[in-house]
């Protein structure tokens, strides 16, 4: 990328990052906001370690199982185990309950973001080989993720508030 596409680029992005978490006077708009981005991003880490050092235990274990069975395992089990520390967070928050469930819908918006960006970016003649492989290989662990640290989340903040 050329230096002045790449100061454009910045500049795009600071002014976004700038948009949705500033307010006019410079002040944070939400400190919710801001500090469940940033919990996304790390719930994120925790789920692509997860799968990283899952995947190839759980290939090893299932290798004699249909393909349908060991991809079933292979997208929930590792999106479960990540889900659990994650979501344990959610009592470690006492007086901002709502932390963690909007730190996972960060993480669905990066998800629905990313799906749409990816059918876009795959283009050309193979695009549905392309797209495939981006599911099979990033795409449904992301989203098996994201659905179950969503729905998890909700409903330990439904009942904690209860």
């Amino acid at each position: 990328m050329a230096e002045g596409e790449r100061g454009q680029f910045s500049r795009k992005i600071d002014n976004l990052f700038r948009a949705v978490f500033m307010a006019e006077d410079g002040k944070s708009r939400s400190s919710l906001l801001l500090y469940s981005f940033c919990l996304a991003i790390a719930f994120v880490l925790v789920f692509i370690v997860s799968y990283m050092f899952l995947l190839e235990p759980l290939e090893r274990a299932f290798s004699s199982k249909s393909v349908f069975v060991r991809n079933i395992v292979e997208y929930t089990v590792p999106a479960i185990v990540a889900c659990i520390p994650c979501l344990a967070l959610s009592f470690a928050f006492r007086r901002r309950m709502n932390m963690v469930p909007a730190a996972f819908l960060w993480i669905d918006v990066m998800v629905l973001i990313t799906f749409i960006t990816t059918a876009f970016a795959a283009g050309g003649e193979n695009w549905a080989t392309d797209y495939r492989m981006f599911l099979n290989v990033l795409g449904l662990p992301m989203l098996v993720s994201a659905v179950l640290g969503t729905i998890g989340s909700l409903v330990i903040y439904k009942r904690r508030k209860q």
